[in-house]
């Protein structure tokens, strides 16, 4: 929990060192969150169908090359498992605590007058929540083993009770800080872009998951964030189907972005 609260302090010390540097500011209205959510959760179904193929499957891809090596890439990780680094790490991941400070910040920043932080704290919640729902969802249909349970990393039995398919706590690490890059891309938020990304390593040594699962969970995090981020600041889904009907012709195009 602490090791949470200090990520917070930096990424919080980073955003008002870059308060000048606004972006288009969003409406002085804090209703806009209640507006956000609502059109967020209705562009869902959508923006699953109609999401880009190569985006899905560059992502696809890179799951399935580091899942090819995740049994000796898991053997050699073995050497951190002692480091109690990786303890610290973990605790970043971990979706119980990360959550309500996530909340606890949003809720601070409406006393403040900075609408891009308010923005920057609404989103990285709401990428939380809703990120964590999809990676629950992918553990239950996938059922993918744990190396500490599983002799195998092809132990997929989807619906088993088993959860190792995305990574949580990847998931919770990357959807928490991939906002605040997004609205506050400097040095800070770098930086906990990188603790993100060793929260996500620590799991590998620790036993708790497979390489290809902080990988996946990892891009569901930023993946989620960035989406939102659009959603909100550059005209929501871009992608379209448009059917046009004409004397002579009807025509069906699909827009992809």
């Amino acid at each position: 929990m602490f090791s949470c609260i200090a990520l917070g302090l930096l990424i919080l010390f980073g955003s008002y060192r870059q308060a000048a540097a606004q972006i288009t500011p969003a409406p002085d209205d804090p209703l806009r969150f209640l507006t956000w959510l609502s059109q967020d959760t209705k562009a869902i179904p959508r923006s699953l169908m109609l999401n880009s193929p190569v985006k899905l499957g560059i992502g696809t891809a890179a799951i399935f090359v580091v899942s090819r090596f995740d049994e000796s890439l898991s053997e050699h990780s073995v050497d951190f498992r002692k480091r109690e680094l990786m303890r610290v790490l973990e605790e970043v991941g971990d979706a119980n605590a990360v959550r309500p400070l996530a909340l606890i910040i949003f809720t601070g920043s409406l006393f403040s007058d900075n609408h891009r932080f308010q923005d920057a704290a609404f989103m990285s919640f709401q990428s939380l929540v809703y990120a964590n729902l999809l990676t629950n969802a992918l553990k239950l249909g996938f059922g993918r083993g744990r190396p500490f349970d599983s002799a195998s990393a092809s132990d997929f039995k989807p619906f088993s009770g088993h959860t190792s398919f995305p990574s949580g706590h990847a998931t919770t690490a990357f959807a928490a800080i991939t906002p605040w890059l997004l609205y506050y891309p400097n040095s800070f938020t770098v930086l906990a872009m990188v603790v993100a990304g060793g929260t996500a390593f620590s799991r590998v040594p620790l036993l708790y998951h497979w390489p290809s699962d902080v990988v996946a969970g990892a891009l569901v995090g930023v993946a989620t964030s960035a989406w939102l981020y659009r959603q909100h600041h550059v005209g929501g889904d871009a992608s379209k189907i448009a059917f046009q009907v004409a004397p002579n012709s009807v025509s069906l195009t699909l827009k992809w972005k």
